[in-house]
């Protein structure tokens, strides 16, 4: 689908609700949530049910409306990382712990057990969660801008804990935009990159993904510093 329609730069914002999102990082790659968006409207029956950590086979490659970037079998996105720096940060925690209420609707299959709440299935957390503030999260990147937008549309958070309040979109913004910042803006990087572009000053080198699933593979990459 992307080689078929007209591609040109654009910037993409997404204003949040209240400026709270959960992350340990603040690139919130924009071209693998919305690869998660694209495989929730053209294949929902795999978006619910992905193949298992370390399975090969039966993942599915979004096409997304982006212009494509690299060589075969080394190709990434024309899509930025977030490029907005969190105002500040903090840690707060989650909590999860077995209500005694519920105790009398457990069925120990007719033998005499209880909760224990230290270890196994009903053990009590206390979780660290990293909540970064901003007003919004920004991308450039170079595609087909209606469909993007189409895509933002159907997202309504962002990052970890969306049920608990976090990341929460309060609108979308997509414009288009008189340069290329999808790989540099102003001799610095933008996004991971396997080779450097021309007048780009450094970068650093990292283990990272280069397209969605980020998680999936990792390479020895340039990133931004």
């Amino acid at each position: 689908m992307s080689s078929r329609l007209i591609m040109e730069p654009m910037r993409i914002r997404a204003y949040l609700l209240d400026g709270r999102i959960a992350g340990t990082e603040s690139w919130f790659p924009l071209d693998s949530i919305l690869a998660a968006e694209w495989i929730r409207r053209h294949h929902p029956d795999k978006f619910y049910t992905p193949p298992p950590p370390g399975v090969k086979d039966g993942w599915i490659e979004a096409d997304l409306p982006f212009a494509l970037r690299g060589s075969e079998g080394r190709w990434y996105y024309a899509c930025s990382f977030n490029l907005t720096e969190p105002l500040t940060e903090y840690i707060t925690y989650w909590h999860r712990r077995f209500d005694d209420v519920l105790e009398r609707y457990i069925d120990f299959q007719g033998r005499r057990g209880k909760v224990d709440e230290k270890s196994g299935k009903y053990k009590a957390y206390r979780m660290p969660l990293n909540i970064l503030l901003l007003p919004w999260l920004e991308w450039f990147a170079v595609g087909h801008i209606k469909s993007v937008q189409s895509l933002c549309e159907g997202i309504p958070a962002l990052g970890k804990k969306p049920a608990q309040g976090y990341g929460l979109v309060e609108r979308w913004e997509v414009a288009p935009w008189p340069e290329d910042w999808s790989e540099a803006r102003e001799g610095r990087l933008t996004r991971a990159v396997f080779e450097l572009p021309a007048g780009v000053r450094g970068g650093r080198r990292r283990l990272y993904g280069m397209r969605p699933p980020y998680w999936r593979k990792q390479e020895e990459v340039w990133m931004p510093v």
